[in-house]
């Protein structure tokens, strides 16, 4: 049986005729916050706000743009400030490749990293950068596909497999451009984004570890700051200008627009505008799905790395080459983990759920108020509470299914198992990944998990997760589970069962796996290997509950999308849906904040101030090269005369997410001012609320930039391609 939406639609379009004609009249009223997707910009009053030059310099969907200067780096952002293809975003964002660039002996993350000229222009390895092409609204076509899913349980997945054939049709029609379908709203608005993707990627400069993360984790989401969180790329492709890996043949890439750099920098109220790629936001969920992040989600996840940070720490304490290998996962974890702290703190801070709680009652009095609206929209409410008992009563499960499934032998024999079944098919039917085009790419992406891989660390991994996860009250009746909870000392089973699979695996090295790979499933069986084995059983007993979320999600997608329209309803204001890494535009001001009572922090931070810190020792340690020039006040051109100091990091209002790392800040004339890195910690709570009160990001000012790389880097010829004059 179809589901009969027609009435209910027909009714939305009648109403929302109501609410345009009430906008005309009135005015709409702009947002709080504001994540603006690029079809929303011409929509805002930008000259009003101090922008000094005109909206379509900004985006011009028929022309050239600011917007085509930016680039999406690996899930962070960057932007062009060349036109030989140079980008410049966080050095965290390019961590793990200058990681992977690095041995012992020749470490370049500790120790910086510059390539006098490019042919020293070494390969960020496994970096893919990808500049937005063009967008589609592909609304009609899912939500109709949707609409003839003849099982609520199936509508997910026809959404899924409606939207991975739109994907592989544009990337047929159009070789050489990666194509992604985003959710905008839930369960109402579908984009199909283009994408050019970059291949081949490089390293041109890079400062030492001790200054793109000064202050590690003790000022992590922290203000004030003093971290010189940049690094430098350059793009290249092929001769012809095609997308190509790395060939010493390829040449630089033309953006069709890049960045000029304003050596002068900002100064405080000045206003300013990021473009960028923001990640995940959910500030339109329902109070529910912000109970359940606050009861399950962030404790888990904060606990779980918490733990691990500390024994990977320890396991590379006395080994150079294993803390080499773990760095990445360790700041990883240790950026996930404070920011999760920073999110329990404001959600309760805010009391935010029983916030969300009371405007929920308020827009079912609404909605009760109107018979016709309580006709359409008066279950609404109730059947998403209903629903969300249910996800709070399998609790954690998919959390621990979650990182149980990021785990390194996990990936690796679920690769296995898709590696078969979709080299099985024919060339034309294969997905994405498995394509001959894309297969290459792939299996070198395996091979370098395996540089990576380590089997003590993996043992320890796993036997934390699962061990935690056998003391739940709601994994109680986890099939897997029932020979640990039968022993005496659950978790030291764990231990045994995890160190004895291991240790039989013939999973041991990437020349194995190979082999592993050329097997056909019988053969794969007849080893009866306890690692494939588990990893079976732990997939075999996840379909049912796999099953039951795809129920509840396919019943959510109808309900959240249903909520969304009576809010619209209710509020004469603009709806800027949730972040959801595609391209967005913000804006704001270099502004200070009060975090805490008779506390004020202005804006701007000096290289004094980074000079005061380093006597701190541990996170702050410096250069002494740093040391001898500021002790010179050689400060050259970039330092600032009000401060008689050179700026080093910025405060400012903008609405920031993560995927929003390495975004240009930019001044009312569109000029590179700085590159926005972080939030303060009160913000980590963006991405569920923002409130000018309390909301800042924060930024690398160009001006430490630029003269950090010129008097420290000794990278003039850096500063003569951005056409900086020294």
């Amino acid at each position: 049986m179809k589901f009969q939406l027609t009435n209910y639609y027909s009714y939305i379009l009648k109403s929302l005729s109501i609410f345009i004609i009430s906008l005309v009249f009135y005015g709409s009223t702009p947002p709080d916050e504001g994540m603006y997707p690029l079809s929303e910009i011409a929509g805002i009053d930008l000259k009003k706000a101090g922008l000094k030059i005109e909206v379509n310099e900004l985006y011009n969907p028929n022309g050239v743009s600011l917007i085509d200067a930016l680039v999406n780096t690996g899930g962070c952002t960057g932007s062009f400030v060349s036109d030989e293809g140079l980008i410049l975003t966080n050095h965290h964002c390019a961590f793990d490749y200058i990681r992977k660039a690095s041995t012992i002996e020749n470490n370049h993350l500790e120790n910086g990293f510059l390539a006098e000229d490019r042919s020293k222009e070494i390969p960020a390895e496994g970096l893919v950068c990808k500049i937005t092409e063009s967008y589609e609204d592909v609304s009609d076509i899912i939500l109709k596909a949707a609409s003839e899913a003849t099982d609520i349980s199936e509508r997910t997945k026809v959404i899924r497999d409606k939207s991975r054939e739109l994907i592989k049709q544009a990337e047929k029609d159009n070789p050489g451009i990666k194509a992604e379908v985003s959710e905008m709203f839930i369960g109402k608005t579908y984009i199909l984004f283009k994408y050019r993707t970059l291949k081949d990627v490089r390293l041109v400069y890079a400062p030492p570890r001790m200054i793109g993360e000064y202050g590690g984790e003790t000022d992590n989401w922290v203000w004030p700051r003093h971290t010189g969180d940049f690094t430098f790329l350059r793009a290249y492709v092929a001769p012809d200008g095609s997308t190509a890996e790395y060939s010493e043949n390829n040449v630089p890439f033309k953006p069709k627009k890049f960045l000029k750099v304003n050596p002068n920098g900002v100064e405080e109220n000045d206003f300013i505008f990021l473009l960028g790629y923001p990640g995940r936001t959910f500030r339109h969920q329902p109070s529910y799905y912000t109970e359940f992040h606050e009861k399950y989600q962030l404790p888990y996840i904060a606990d779980l790395y918490r733990w691990l940070i500390d024994k990977l720490n320890e396991a590379g304490s006395n080994n150079p080459e294993l803390a080499l290998k773990l760095s990445s996962r360790i700041k990883s974890y240790a950026n996930v983990e404070k920011n999760y702290r920073g999110k329990i703190l404001g959600i309760r801070r805010l009391s935010l759920v029983e916030k969300r709680r009371s405007e929920e009652a308020e827009l079912q009095k609404f909605i009760d108020s109107d018979p016709e609206l309580k006709k359409e929209f008066g279950n609404v409410l109730p059947d998403i509470e209903n629903i969300y008992k249910e996800i709070l009563g399998v609790g954690r499960y998919p959390l621990f299914y979650g990182q149980l499934a990021r785990t390194s032998y996990f990936r690796l024999v679920d690769f296995l198992n898709e590696y078969q079944k979709e080299m099985a098919k024919p060339e034309d039917e294969r997905a994405g990944m498995f394509s001959p085009s894309n297969l290459s790419s792939t299996l070198e992406n395996v091979k370098e998990s395996f540089s990576t891989l380590d089997k003590n660390i993996e043992i320890l991994t796993l036997s934390k997760i699962i061990g935690d996860a056998v003391k739940f009250d709601e994994m109680k009746d986890f099939e897997p589970f029932n020979k640990f909870l039968s022993e005496k000392n659950p978790t030291a089973a764990v231990e045994d069962f995890i160190k004895n699979m291991i240790g039989k695996t013939a999973i041991t090295g990437y020349e194995d796996y190979q082999s592993l790979l050329e097997n056909t499933p019988e053969e794969i069986e007849k080893l009866n290997d306890p690692l494939i084995q588990f990893v079976a059983a732990m997939k075999e007993a996840d379909k049912p509950k796999q099953k039951e979320a795809d129920v509840r999600n396919g019943k959510l997608n109808i309900l959240l999308a249903k909520l969304l329209d009576v809010k619209r309803l209710r509020q004469t204001k603009t709806f800027i849906p949730d972040a959801n890494s595609t391209l967005r535009f913000t804006f704001g001001y270099i502004k200070g904040y009060s975090p805490a009572d008779a506390t004020y922090y202005s804006p701007i931070t000096t290289l004094s101030g980074l000079i005061e810190k380093s006597y701190l020792g541990g996170d702050f340690q410096i250069p002494m090269k740093l040391k001898e020039a500021y002790e010179k006040k050689d400060y050259g051109r970039f330092r600032n005369k009000k401060l008689d100091d050179v700026p080093v990091a910025i405060l400012y209002n903008s609405d920031t997410s993560g995927g929003n790392s390495g975004s240009p800040i930019l001044n009312a004339y569109g000029e590179l001012i700085g590159v926005n890195y972080d939030r303060a910690y009160e913000a980590t709570i963006n991405d569920y609320a923002w409130s000018e009160d309390y909301s800042r990001s924060i930024g690398v000012d160009i001006r430490f930039i630029l003269w950090f790389t010129q008097k420290i880097g000794g990278a003039d010829y850096l500063l003569k391609e951005l056409n900086v004059e020294l």
